[in-house]
């Protein structure tokens, strides 16, 4: 049977059962507290049932840390990619099972990165070499982060989420032909759900390069997964590596959103405040 199956149904499965070892977060409560556990839950069988994803009690660690605390902010080498960019494989491949089971009704999303998203620049299981520093491409480990997000990408646009993809003036161009051909063909492939926005700035903070999703759950609850991380093409010997994970009225979330946004909507991008029912 297809392995790509078998982590799907795991995770659909998850989505619809309950018992993880992670915790809910002390600041939700109520219904809050039953989505983030389930999501949870199947987050923690995803990781269980892809056997090629490690660290895996690194990931098993930050997500517990992650269902108890809605921030998580490191220092540390670039080894700190494969831990922190698998755990956000594992969400979004979690966020478009339960879109598409009905868990979730609405997901849409920002990618704010110096060029547009090395995921939609490169086809899934495709030679991505020419994409990524030289000490990603020599590590199937921290490859692997790169090769799983092509798929999930996609993947979350085939199951109805919307998404933009933000970068300064400039980031196109510094993408080689073939790759920009290839982020074409995604624009063109999902013309209603994939959208181009290219800042008016010539930079991104540090600090803002990531991605952000907004998302609804069935009982019409606002939740949002964020990450800070570096592209796969700029390693530096020291970075911070963040995640942001919970409801809305979380108070480090609504920092996290409007620290985002209130950036993006200076520089000409995406405000999806205003673009989702914040009600």
């Amino acid at each position: 049977m297809n392995m790509r199956f078998l982590f799907s149904f795991a995770c659909l499965i998850a989505i619809a059962t309950m018992g993880s070892s992670a915790q809910p977060s002390s600041s939700e409560t109520g219904e809050n507290v039953s989505f983030s556990h389930t999501l949870f839950t199947a987050v923690r069988s995803c990781i269980e049932s892809d056997k090629t994803m490690i660290p895996k009690e690194e990931m098993y660690a930050l997500l517990d840390r992650l269902a108890s605390d809605s921030k998580i902010v490191e220092s540390g080498s670039d080894d700190q990619r494969e831990k922190f960019v698998n755990l956000q494989r594992c969400i979004g491949h979690v966020l478009a099972c339960s879109q598409a089971v009905g868990e979730i009704q609405e997901l849409i999303g920002v990618i704010h990165t110096p060029m547009p998203a090395i995921p939609l620049c490169a086809r899934p299981q495709s030679d991505l070499s020419g994409l990524l520093d030289a000490s990603i491409r020599h590590d199937p480990k921290k490859l692997a982060t790169v090769l799983s997000r092509a798929q999930i990408v996609r993947e979350c646009l085939m199951k109805g989420g919307s998404l933009y993809i933000a970068y300064p003036k400039g980031g196109f161009e510094k993408r080689t032909f073939e790759q920009q051909n290839i982020y074409r063909e995604a624009l063109d492939r999902f013309p209603d759900r994939l959208f181009d926005v290219t800042l008016t700035e010539d930079v991104i903070p540090p600090d803002l390069i990531g991605a952000t999703y907004l998302f609804r759950n069935s009982d019409r609850q606002l939740f949002i997964f964020s990450i800070k991380a570096r592209q796969a093409n700029d390693i530096q010997s020291q970075s911070e590596w963040g995640l942001w994970f919970g409801p809305v009225q979380d108070r480090a979330i609504a920092a996290r959103v409007n620290e985002v946004f209130n950036y993006l909507s200076r520089a000409g991008g995406p405000d999806l405040r205003n673009a989702i029912d914040w009600d």
